[in-house]
């Protein structure tokens, strides 16, 4: 009977944890068949006692509370996995919160089929505020969004799940390795690029990682997420991280990914035209500055 570890790796975001504990409070998967595993990575916050909280309402839970000195959320996720004690291990994101199922279909779906190495589930926004008028479904990405329809289907080498809905059997970082700490958030950083470093070396190894639509994560947009100043600093560490890890795999796959780039500009000026002439401007504005600032990240050091 597989049973799973929540890893929670938090940076202080103390006004999100109570919504996602209270998630995890409800969920149908027997409380036996989960434990709760808390890293905080220098938060300056009441992280700790908003911990104590909920281990002392759920003290049957199995809980643990961890901290971890190295900045960096690869760090805070590489901690995680040495203290899981079970077979199955998803990442939750402090600002997310999920459906009272999420858990109980990973761990079927992991159960049923042994060939599954990883799931990746449906990520849906909860705005805290206004919907931004450049919001489009070419950037809800930004804003954590991530949908790929109602029908399960298999990864293909070129997506993966994303961070705030992604579970592994914990054998796979024997195999391949734990999150790269070169790469991924740090602080207030908004780099990324050590979860698609992680499933290209899954894929590699010709590991089978499966989405699931009805492994439901819901994603929090406070206000200042949909801000210009937060897009651009998304949109160069996007960049930046890119850079690093396409140059760690070699100069020919950094070059690969500047290809990659001109594609994807040629991409955002059609529809930034399309909005154009739809009277959207500010879609279309956004389109294009989100490019200009992963390319400058790209670019420069």
């Amino acid at each position: 009977m597989l049973k799973i570890s929540v890893a929670i790796c938090t940076y202080n975001r103390e006004k999100y944890l109570p919504q996602l504990f209270a998630s995890i409070e409800k969920q149908t998967l027997a409380l036996d068949r989960f434990e709760v595993v808390l890293v905080n990575n220098n938060s300056p916050g009441n992280t700790a006692e908003l911990f104590q909280e909920f281990q002392r309402k759920n003290p049957t839970l199995q809980t643990r509370y961890c901290e971890e000195m190295n900045q960096g959320l690869s760090f805070s996720r590489n901690h995680a996995i040495q203290q899981a004690n079970f077979e199955l291990i998803t990442f939750l994101d402090d600002d997310a919160f999920i459906d009272e199922h999420y858990l109980a279909v990973l761990v079927d779906e992991f159960s049923a089929s042994p060939e599954v190495m990883a799931i990746g589930g449906k990520i849906l926004l909860h705005y805290e505020d206004l919907i931004p008028k450049w919001e489009n479904r070419f950037l809800n990405s930004l804003l954590g969004y991530f949908n790929k329809g109602d029908e399960k289907l298999f990864f293909k080498s070129n997506d993966y799940p994303r961070g705030s809905n992604m579970a592994f059997r914990t054998s796979i970082f024997e195999q391949v390795g734990l999150f790269d700490v070169s790469l991924g958030r740090i602080g207030s950083s908004l780099n990324g690029g050590e979860e698609k470093d992680l499933f290209n070396k899954l894929y590699k190894q010709a590991m089978k990682v499966v989405y699931l639509p009805n492994a439901l994560v819901y994603h929090s947009v406070p206000v200042e997420r949909t801000l210009t100043s937060f897009i651009k600093k998304q949109g160069i560490g996007t960049g930046k991280s890119e850079r690093i890890r396409s140059t760690n795999e070699g100069t020919l796959s950094y070059i690969k990914r500047l290809f990659i780039e001109l594609m994807k500009w040629g991409a955002s000026l059609l529809i930034a035209l399309y909005y154009l002439f739809t009277l959207h401007y500010q879609r279309a504005k956004m389109i294009l500055l989100f490019r200009y600032w992963v390319t400058l990240g790209l670019l420069c050091k």
